[in-house]
């Protein structure tokens, strides 16, 4: 077939402007920008035509236009288009350098996630869903585009330490990897702002400081609790998880699915490092102890820091480890004197055996810079505590959450160089065994395992009787740290019952108030050494000396509840997390209304109202309570003072919900 040739005028020619900006709307200024434009044809295009004979049509586009570099507004403008669609193109490397310096703006764009196709979990994404930059470009007119730099790069940058095949897939995204971003030909002729994602990545908020801080308390939490995971959830977390900036990451475990609390990093300063560790996948390295087999933590490291987090009694095994209370000398590396529990102590030295070349690792790492944060739950709190006594030449910093007596008196004293604050919940039967005596005879180390089952009978039977008694015989086992309590407290009123005129016959009974409430206390905060707590500390210290607060938070013990002991209160994730969740929330929002707020002011009235038929200790102790409570939100000061730190408290309050709390 021929095809006449005609005269046509010349042709006309477009323009186009594109506007790079970050989340924030700065300008991405000084990027070298090509455009390439498309086929004239796509191949399904020219595959129908050839079935119709008509093949001599040919697809090549006209050569690309120059490249362009943008200015200090992010602005670059190209003139003499074709009216043909373009794929826009920046240097892979110049954009990624450049953007890795680029934080994060505060909401995230439940759009940039793919579509879920799990019937289990529910759509995140949002059409509705608009940026701030673009409701500012849609206001001037312009055309916006929200693109990861995988879609703006021309080749792979380098990334360091990325040893995967594939790219990161949430910056690299499988379907338009490398491919530009298109800009259609019914589009030239006008703006197009092009907001990029950051490349970055989420790193837990952790602080190193000697005062408590509630962001340490939940995020170390949040590990204590992961500890009781799987390799694949950890791995999952930290290698998936915290590289998707489509939302915070959040530890998906029933009953209690927590975000944590992250601020957004360089990539390159990303967790690299994710290993789950458990002994009983290494039996050939070292030889079984009898009847324990089972020691469990996993550790992860960024740019930054360290996280050792060791799990708790779960198994049969973990039980033995826990009800072995035969006190053992303590090794020279954990402790100059005193002694150790048994049990912790064979499942520490079981999982140093089987993993030498991990905490080697480990010790490599802290010699470079980094900092060493310890967290575990229950028996996971005891090896947390003794890993933190071996690497105490590093000041590490550990928080334990319902953790068992796991040092006797003498060691404790020389274990002073850890910054460690243990969580107790409320009346948790855990954290008051062993027992605050000595619990050391004659029997253990006699008649092999069954030695250890006499010397603890013996114990409870002839000696614990006299010691509860008031004889102080030995070396008793003490609590490690500054305690962080969750305590329930109650309001009681007391009364004379006289059946008769004659007073002898009266008697003072007494009762429970109605009202309940459940506290975050942190005695440590009343302290003068507590650099973030200052204005409330004055105050504090004028109605409450620190006599009175010592007599209730007595030193390396528990405090006396109001509540019969409970293991009811032990469990992590539905008691531990959902508290310190519930804190962490009001302390990020003091203006938001919570339950736990009307509990308060329920339980203020109450002794408003009743406090004269109160005994006046509880009364005066409860005040104190009070006071305590109210300082908490101070440990938040060093999180907002963080680069970002304000916008990681800001964008948990937008997920976080507040929990039930028991005052029952």
């Amino acid at each position: 077939m021929k095809y006449k040739k005609v005269a046509c005028g010349k042709q006309r020619m477009h323009w186009l402007e594109l506007q790079f900006v970050d989340e924030n709307n700065h300008p991405v200024s000084g990027l070298k920008v090509q455009l390439e434009y498309h086929p004239l044809a796509t191949a399904a295009e020219l595959a129908l035509w050839a079935r119709g004979g008509h093949t001599r049509f040919d697809p090549t586009p006209p050569p690309n236009p120059p490249a362009g570099v943008t200015d200090s507004q992010g602005l670059v403008r190209f003139d003499d288009l074709h009216w043909v669609a373009v794929d826009v193109k920046t240097d892979g490397q110049q954009l990624a350098d450049e953007m890795e310096l680029r934080p994060l703006g505060i909401s995230r764009n439940p759009n940039s996630q793919p579509v879920s196709n799990n019937i289990f979990r529910p759509e995140t994404r949002d059409p509705k869903w608009r940026s701030n930059v673009q409701i500012s470009a849609e206001q001037h007119g312009y055309d916006h585009h929200y693109v990861v730099i995988g879609e703006l790069c021309d080749r792979m940058p380098d990334i360091p330490e990325w040893t995967d095949k594939e790219p990161p897939r949430f910056h690299f995204p499988h379907g338009t990897l490398l491919k530009g971003t298109e800009i259609p030909r019914e589009t030239l002729e006008k703006r197009h702002v092009i907001e990029i994602c950051p490349f970055r990545a989420w790193s837990l908020v952790l602080h190193d400081t000697k005062d408590y801080s509630l962001a340490n308390g939940y995020n170390l939490g949040v590990m204590a609790d992961m500890a009781y995971a799987d390799k694949v959830l950890v791995e999952d977390f930290f290698k998936r998880k915290c590289l998707d900036l489509s939302t915070t990451p959040r530890h998906e475990e029933k009953p209690f699915y927590p975000h944590a609390l992250v601020v957004d990093v360089p990539f390159r300063e990303r967790y690299t490092t994710a290993e789950f560790l458990d002994s009983r996948s290494q039996s050939d390295k070292a030889p079984a102890r009898l009847l324990l087999d089972s020691t469990q933590l996993f550790y992860v490291e960024n740019a930054a820091h360290v996280i050792v987090a060791w799990r708790g009694t779960q198994e049969v095994p973990d039980w033995i480890s826990d009800g072995w209370y035969s006190p053992q000398p303590c090794p020279a590396e954990l402790a100059k004197a005193g002694h150790i529990h048994g049990g912790f102590l064979e499942a520490y030295q079981l999982a140093k055996e089987r993993f030498g070349d991990d905490f080697d690792g480990i010790r490599d790492l802290l010699n470079r810079g980094k900092k060493l944060f310890i967290a575990g739950h229950s028996l996971g709190g005891a090896l947390g505590l003794t890993y933190a006594a071996e690497m105490k030449g590093f000041a590490p910093i550990l928080y334990t959450y319902g953790m068992p007596r796991t040092f006797t008196a003498d060691a404790v004293g020389n274990l002073y160089q850890i910054t460690h604050y243990r969580h107790v919940n409320d009346s948790d039967t855990i954290t008051s065994v062993p027992f605050d005596a000595n619990l050391d005879n004659w029997l253990y180390g006699k008649f092999g395992p069954l030695g250890t089952t006499l010397g603890f009978f013996w114990t409870l039977t002839a000696e614990l009787p006299a010691q509860m008694a008031g004889a102080y015989i030995g070396e008793h086992y003490w609590h490690h740290g500054s305690p962080v309590v969750f305590f329930r407290a109650t309001q009681t009123r007391t009364w004379l019952e006289c059946k008769t005129m004659n007073s002898h016959t009266c008697r003072r009974l007494s009762s429970s108030d109605m009202h309940k409430v459940k506290l975050f206390l942190v005695p440590s905060l009343s302290e003068a050494e507590n650099s973030e707590a200052k204005e409330a500390q004055e105050a504090f210290v004028r109605e409450f000396p620190a006599a009175d607060i010592q007599k209730v938070f007595p030193r390396d013990t528990n405090p006396n509840f109001d509540h019969m002991t409970s293991p009811g209160q032990h469990s992590m994730a539905s008691e531990y997390l959902p508290f310190l969740n519930n804190q962490l929330l009001e302390s990020a929002w003091p203006e938001l209304k919570l339950s736990r707020k009307e509990f308060r002011q329920d339980f203020r009235q109450q002794m408003a109202d009743y406090g004269a038929s109160s005994p006046p200790e509880e009364l005066k102790r409860n005040q104190m309570f009070l006071a305590l409570q109210d300082m908490v939100g101070s440990s938040l000061k060093v999180t907002r003072k963080l680069p970002g730190g304000e916008n990681a408290l800001t964008r948990f309050k937008s997920v976080a919900e507040e929990e039930v709390e028991s005052t029952r």
